[in-house]
């Protein structure tokens, strides 16, 4: 089968160290992809987004994953608790795009190709500001996945930015004037 290939704006690309098998420093977590870092590329911008080194660090990972997994202990489905969700409100969509949206503003003017200290400095001032609103929207509305994915954006945004600002020094995808 053909595997569609297009073009996308991608820059921050790698930054999870693995090995030659994708296995992080955390038990029984892989890293594949443009989340990963295997070094193969060096710091440029291919970093570890190669269609060949995906699908190579992909099937190492998977043969590596099947094995292991027999080793395994099945898990029992009677340790689940059951789930009682607490009265909530529910999630406003347009809320949640809404934050959504200013995420993604904030980090494409911001946290984008060029970084500089003041830029980066507004940024984490709104990423936190959101972050702040964001949580205590998500401690009085009813879960949902929107909710759970606009959550963990302000905080991965966060802490790209907060690394971003702290590294100094260009190098590969990152670069400060």
């Amino acid at each position: 089968d053909l595997v569609p290939v297009v073009p996308a704006a991608h820059y921050a690309c790698g930054g999870v160290w693995v090995d030659s098998w994708g296995r992080t420093t955390i038990n029984r977590l892989y890293a594949i992809g443009e989340v990963a870092c295997t070094g193969l590329h060096g710091a440029n911008r291919l970093a570890s987004t190669s269609l060949l080194e995906g699908l190579v660090w992909g099937n190492r990972a998977a043969t590596l994953i099947s094995q292991t997994m027999k080793e395994l202990p099945k898990p029992d489905p009677t340790d689940i608790p059951s789930w009682h969700e607490p009265e909530h409100e529910t999630s406003d969509s347009a809320l949640i795009r809404q934050d959504m949206i200013s995420i993604k503003h904030i980090m494409w003017n911001y946290v984008g190709l060029v970084r500089t200290e003041t830029r980066l400095e507004r940024a984490l001032r709104e990423l936190r500001r959101l972050e702040t609103e964001i949580e205590q929207f998500y401690r009085v509305t009813k879960i949902s996945d929107q909710l759970i994915g606009l959550r963990n954006a302000v905080r991965a945004a966060v802490i790209v930015a907060s690394a971003a600002w702290e590294n100094k020094n260009s190098i590969g995808c990152h670069y400060r004037e």
